[in-house]
């Protein structure tokens, strides 16, 4: 999987169904502040607040990290962008796990899998 907002890692080799999601609350028009969501798996682009909901903005590479680049971030607060798979475990079976990536920056270690559970 090749995506700016899906970090790589050795976990890419024992997990499907790998997405990466921004979670926030957005503020709308009228001041009200709402929950707000964004899968960024395929986002090749920034984001934007149109009155509580996030849009695809065109942009460049991440401001840090993983969290994409976009005006919504002066009416957004508490944003998170979690990782998530099924992985599989050493007995063959899959299970979900997340991480959130908020802050990860490649550096100083990879994210692995490690019995079905994301770690770094």
């Amino acid at each position: 999987m090749n995506n700016r907002f899906v970090p790589q890692g050795s976990y890419l080799l024992t997990a499907n169904s790998v997405s990466v999601h921004l979670y926030c609350e957005s503020q709308k028009r009228n001041g009200q502040w709402i929950p707000a969501g964004f899968d960024l798996t395929q986002l090749n682009g920034g984001l934007v607040n149109l009155d509580g909901s996030l849009h695809v903005e065109v942009d460049a590479e991440p401001q840090k990290g993983y969290i994409p680049n976009g005006s919504y971030a002066q009416t957004s607060r508490n944003i998170k962008v979690i990782l998530s798979a099924q992985c599989r475990k050493m007995d063959g079976s899959w299970q979900w796990s997340t991480l959130d990536i908020t802050g990860y920056q490649q550096v100083p270690g990879e994210i692995v899998n490690d019995n079905g559970v994301l770690t770094l």
